[in-house]
């Protein structure tokens, strides 16, 4: 992550639109969209297999989670590069400068929507007309689960046992190992790739 943006804070629009949002707006957003993929997939599949296929979806999703957070949210971006360093910040160098700003502990929307059209694109070629809506549905639900126990991880006290070892596992990213422990939802990826400590 980069640290310090002067692009960021001398554009309104760019603070407004691309930096702050509350996890309710994911859920009324991305929810509500998953459903609907959902629905669709069910009337071309099936209930049966169009759930089948939205549960591989949200199985997916942890394996994306950990290869967007590794590989495109810490990537080396090159500091000396305005543009780098300013994309840099603005897709998680912000978050590790202010872990505990509530209004940065979610991914802006309008990010969000061009991440999940790049990957849209070509699992739609991938999966198949029909097959692509259930499973998108489910790695969109993967997504606000991802991003609602990530808000929980930095706000809230967990109860369970699995709860407190996500948000230890999680922590120790950020305030320990930045280049370790890229799974919020599991740390599954961490232990198949070798970055779990």
């Amino acid at each position: 992550p980069q640290r310090g943006s002067p692009v960021l804070f001398t554009a309104p629009w760019l603070e407004r639109y691309l930096s702050r949002t509350r996890p309710w707006q994911v859920v009324a957003l991305w929810l509500p969209t998953a459903a609907a993929l959902f629905w669709h997939g069910r009337a071309l599949l099936g209930t049966g297999w169009a759930a089948a296929w939205a549960v591989s979806g949200l199985g997916a999703w942890t394996a994306l989670e950990y290869a967007l957070h590794r590989w495109l949210f810490h990537y080396p971006f090159d500091a000396r590069s305005p543009w780098q360093h300013d994309l840099g910040f603005l897709l998680h160098g912000i978050h590790h400068d202010y872990p505990y700003d509530a209004d940065r502990l979610v991914m802006p929307p309008v990010l969000t929507a061009i991440i999940a059209a790049a990957v849209a694109l070509p699992l739609r070629w991938l999966a198949g007309h029909a097959r692509f809506f259930p499973i998108f549905a489910g790695l969109l639900a993967g997504y606000v689960w991802y991003d609602l126990a990530h808000f929980a991880a930095h706000h809230h006290r967990p109860r369970s046992r699995w709860g407190k070892l996500l948000q230890r596992h999680h922590l120790l990213h950020h305030f320990a190992t930045p280049q370790r422990r890229f799974g919020v939802t599991s740390p599954l990826w961490d232990l198949l790739l070798g970055t779990l400590g």
